[in-house]
């Protein structure tokens, strides 16, 4: 089981301080959105020239124009870029396309995804590489996350990440289901010693 950490915070130079202090033990960094929106690729940059060995994650969460962003993407330095459930099987295509064209991997976004189980059906056809699977984090909707399990691991043999408000108090069920990968953010990067937080979920994966 891997273990990725979200930095889903605004400010970047704070995201690198933390990302300092726990890269080696984290399997993927992932740039949130917000990081995204804010800086633009110059987030993924950044931490790709300060990470060169680690596996970036892009949260770029597509839904248009597909071909011109995961290249940009790719040529920025990320290592795998997310497209949303919820546009259309044909830009869901051409964006694994364009990953693969461009030596990346494709992650599909369940978070707005009408059938979980449907979506994860589909994945395979569509050439997705890695399924995640959530709820909008707003409504922290974790057990609602974990009932769609079934539906989700059901309908497809992908490699599947969990993400979602992922802390001390739950982890337990979440590695009960025996995901491919698991996705932590605040319980880390918000932690006084992020270093020994991810210590801690580390020693729980092994």
């Amino acid at each position: 089981m891997k273990l990725q950490v979200s930095f889903d915070i605004a400010d970047l130079q704070d995201a690198l301080n933390i990302a300092q202090k726990i890269y080696q033990q984290a399997d993927i960094l992932e740039i949130g959105t917000i990081l995204i929106y804010k800086y633009g690729i110059s987030a993924i940059q950044s931490f790709k020239e300060k990470f060169p060995e680690s596996t970036i994650f892009a949260d770029a969460k597509i839904v248009d124009r597909p071909e011109e962003i995961v290249k940009i993407f790719a040529q920025a330095g990320a290592d795998y870029v997310s497209v949303l459930a919820g546009t259309t099987n044909s830009i869901i295509k051409q964006a694994a396309q364009a990953a693969h064209d461009n030596g990346i991997k494709i992650v599909l976004d369940l978070v707005d995804a009408v059938s979980p189980g449907q979506s994860a059906m589909d994945a395979k056809t569509l050439d997705i590489d890695i399924i995640a699977c959530h709820k909008p984090v707003a409504l922290n909707r974790l057990e609602e996350t974990l009932a769609d399990w079934q539906y989700i691991r059901g309908n497809t043999d992908l490699p599947i990440f969990i993400a979602g408000n992922i802390n001390k108090s739950n982890i337990a069920k979440i590695l009960k289901l025996k995901s491919q990968g698991i996705v932590i953010g605040s319980a880390i990067v918000d932690a006084k010693d992020p270093e020994e937080e991810i210590k801690y979920f580390k020693s729980l994966i092994k």
